[in-house]
């Protein structure tokens, strides 16, 4: 996939099939890591069909972000045109390469650096979207439909599962029913330790922003806070879980109306982590996952007080 890289360059370079990429490899075709030569290291990925103009979309939002000093692996513009390159009946792009340190799972939980950092990320990036023109690339997208929609292809495979998260989804009823009304802004959309290329305890950059778009404005923190969770329930009242939600209340990025919904917010977005399992025919995770979700759904109540406590310290 070297070859691809004269579509920016030229010169060309090398392939570095030494080095680990950071982020999912299902956002693309194939990825690599290349040389240029100057001695730079970026990132090329072969595009799915559908995902060219999409990743346009992207593109020029990343770049925004980078110009706003987000740590943000920003593709590289293609000469006199956009930010994805055509060769060969397929679309490519690029991006810099960012090295980082292994995430200690599940030890990192216990660090409030950590949490810092991101709550850092999540204000910077609020601050970042308030000028930027709306960004919707599911401009129908609302837990609502996406959880009937699970459940309605769960009826006939799985019906116990599918009789287990109906009434998971009850719990979350008024989030539902008040999804369009809360206060909402530009979301990563897939927002977790994992999808952070960590330098230490620091944040070298954000990855994978497949799914961003318009979202309720703590759907980011919700995200986060569920992944903590499923390392280690405790955690979120310990560490990094506490040290984030801090952050976010001296950056005053904690609207009352949606924080008022959090236990119920990270409960509904574990539906999607669900449907990743099942995607994955993971049964481990999905039965993990399932105790999770109905220890998230009995401790409603406790998660609000906590939160609460919290963010009165």
């Amino acid at each position: 996939m070297h070859e691809q890289l004269s579509l920016w360059d030229p010169r060309g370079g090398v392939a570095r099939p030494d080095l680990h990429l950071p982020g999912s490899p299902e956002r693309c075709v194939k990825r690599a890591a290349v040389e240029d030569a100057d001695g730079a290291v970026w990132m090329i990925e072969r595009l799915f069909p559908k995902q060219p103009a999409r990743r346009e979309r992207i593109g020029g939002l990343l770049c925004h972000l980078a110009d706003a000093g987000l740590p943000v692996p920003a593709y590289r513009r293609v000469p006199e045109s956009g930010f994805t390159a055509k060769s060969g009946g397929y679309h490519w792009q690029l991006s810099p390469f960012v090295p980082g340190d292994p995430l200690p799972q599940p030890d990192y939980v216990d660090d409030s650096e950590r949490g810092v950092e991101l709550g850092t990320f999540l204000a910077d990036l609020s601050d970042a979207v308030a000028d930027y023109p709306p960004f919707r690339p599911d401009p129908d997208f609302s837990l609502g439909g996406y959880t009937s929609d699970l459940l309605d292809a769960l009826r006939p495979r799985n019906p116990v599962l599918h009789e287990a998260l109906r009434e998971l989804r009850k719990g979350i009823k008024p989030l539902l029913e008040a999804w369009e009304e809360l206060p909402a802004e530009l979301c990563h959309g897939d927002f977790h330790p994992l999808n952070v290329i960590w330098q230490g305890t620091g944040v070298a950059a954000v990855v994978d922003w497949e799914f961003c778009g318009l979202r309720p404005k703590l759907y980011d923190l919700a995200n986060c806070l569920g992944c903590v969770g499923i390392e280690d329930p405790d955690a979120l009242g310990n560490g990094l879980a506490p040290a984030l939600l801090r952050r976010l209340r001296d950056r005053d990025r904690l609207p009352q109306e949606n924080l008022d919904m959090l236990p119920e917010l990270i409960l509904g977005l574990r539906f999607a982590w669900m449907s990743e399992w099942l995607r994955r025919a993971d049964t481990e995770m999905q039965q993990l996952e399932l105790r999770y979700m109905r220890l998230l759904a009995e401790h409603r109540g406790g998660l609000a007080a906590l939160f609460g406590r919290t963010l009165n310290k």
